[in-house]
């Protein structure tokens, strides 16, 4: 991988870890969960054609703290729409499985926060159909076993989902290529909100920006 493809990885990086630092600002809008869902499956795609790579090993991949983190945020929002559905349809159950923050998350081991995190995501999926009222989207649960997969290959462990195979198995100019689309279409559902959110929007701005070295 070259500096100019390193360049353009990192300027993924930014803008997908910007729009889920803002994911309450657009997750009502499920073309923009799809889109951005498909940016994290590039951007693994890319990390895994470039990991044979010598000279890009310090790019790739984040720290299992780090996945720990950002995995723990997203399901901490992801299980209030699932206690809130409980809560409505009179599931006490669930209402209690769902009832987890992003400290409990934190709290647990590596092990049994993969064990929990996993038994979310299953449940997730179950009650996700019924839950489209509430905002939850195929993508937005994607998105979250992606993240679940990378956090699985930076403990040396087989991946559960495997998101993003379709992406990993294209070559890197292609894979490129396609990120390129992929920002741009970004691009387009982003600019309504450079009248309605201008800082949120300029935010998006700045990450997309390239920094050349």
């Amino acid at each position: 991988m070259n500096q100019q493809q390193i360049n353009r990885l990192e300027m993924y990086r930014a803008t997908n870890d910007y729009l889920d630092a803002q994911n309450a600002l657009w997750s009502a809008i499920p073309i923009i969960g799809n889109y951005k869902n498909q940016l994290s499956a590039l951007i693994a795609g890319i990390e895994e054609a470039a990991s044979s790579q010598a000279g890009a090993q310090v790019f790739i991949g984040k720290s299992v703290a780090a996945l720990k983190k950002l995995m723990a945020e997203k399901l901490d929002l992801l299980d209030d729409i699932l206690e809130a559905y409980a809560a409505d349809v009179g599931n006490a159950e669930l209402e209690q499985q769902a009832s987890n923050s992003k400290t409990d998350y934190l709290s647990l081991p590596n092990e049994d926060f993969e064990i929990k995190s996993k038994q979310m995501i299953a449940l997730l999926e179950q009650h996700m159909e019924a839950m489209a009222d509430y905002g939850m989207t195929s993508a937005q649960v994607d998105d979250i076993k992606q993240d679940m997969d990378q956090f699985l290959a930076s403990r040396g462990k087989p991946r559960a989902y495997q998101v993003a195979s379709r992406a990993a198995t294209k070559d890197m100019e292609a894979l490129f290529k396609e990120g390129t689309a992929i920002t741009e279409k970004l691009d387009k559902v982003l600019s309504r909100f450079k009248r309605a959110n201008a800082s949120f929007h300029n935010g998006y701005t700045a990450a997309r920006k390239v920094v050349n070295d």
